[in-house]
């Protein structure tokens, strides 16, 4: 088992050995009568290419960060994900979907019913209208590299073009500046 978090803090009633070995026997640690339903939740997830495992509880933590503390404990175990659904809160851990992901997936989530929260974070977790923050960001980093680049190009013409007509303004009027005048050292004077 990998090392917990230096961060986690577990509630001294909650038994991870014994969720873990619920957890590997199907992925589900429910009240009976919500397993069924979830178990579906599995396996459409598992369907889809993703190992999930969920533990409902009705435990009301002072802490929300309990739940994602209990969940980065299991999940650490378990790999995939695991969604711990408790009495007034989610937590979630997960090497298949990124921590963006999994808290915008609780956004008006029905807590009071398990079974539902569970298909509502599935099909939120593996709708294909997830942004790719990855694709966008390179995307963003191109448009401003050869936004800058354009901009450097037209500045730089822009001043060559002010040179060259500052020069053929100055040969058309007549003031362009006339070669300078020598001195011969010998005599003194210029030559005419």
């Amino acid at each position: 088992m990998a090392p917990t978090p230096l961060m986690t803090i577990i509630p001294p009633d909650v038994n991870i050995a014994e969720l873990q070995a619920g957890l590997a026997d199907d992925g589900v640690v429910a009240p009976p009568e919500m397993t069924p339903q979830i178990l579906q939740v599995v396996a459409e997830g598992r369907d889809k290419g993703y190992d999930l495992h969920f533990v409902v509880t009705d435990k009301i933590y002072p802490r929300i960060t309990y739940y994602r503390d209990i969940a980065t404990e299991l999940q650490q175990d378990t790999g995939g994900t695991v969604i711990v659904l408790g009495g007034n809160y989610i937590g979630s851990a997960s090497d298949e979907f990124s921590r963006v992901q999994l808290e915008q997936t609780t956004d008006n989530l029905a807590i009071s019913n398990p079974p539902l929260a569970a298909q509502q974070m599935l099909d939120r977790m593996t709708e294909q209208t997830q942004v790719p923050w990855t694709v966008v960001t390179l995307v963003l980093i191109l448009v401003v590299t050869a936004g800058a680049a354009i901009a450097r190009k037209l500045q730089l013409r822009k001043r060559t073009a002010a040179r060259a007509d500052a020069s053929a303004a100055g040969v058309a009027e007549g003031t362009a500046t006339p070669p300078p005048s020598r001195v011969d050292s010998t005599r003194g004077d210029t030559p005419s």
